[in-house]
């Protein structure tokens, strides 16, 4: 992941989330944004709220968007 990418939280109740969709939190939909990175790992997101909140990268995935 770099810096510009979009992002989405790793859902809460991991992979559960496949087969019960009821399970996804809103935190697992929302889509962020990284603005800073420390290191190779750590990430910082700006989220659609205005908050800044730094992620390792095993809590936050990249979305793919295919134009």
């Amino acid at each position: 992941m770099k810096i510009g990418d979009l992002v989405r939280r790793k859902p809460k109740w991991g992979e559960w989330v496949k087969h019960n969709p009821w399970m996804y939190t809103d935190d697992d939909l929302e889509v962020g944004i990284i603005i800073a990175a420390a290191g190779s790992i750590d990430y910082q997101v700006l989220w659609p709220s205005g908050s800044l909140e730094w992620y390792s990268e095993n809590y936050v995935k990249k979305i793919n968007l295919e134009c």
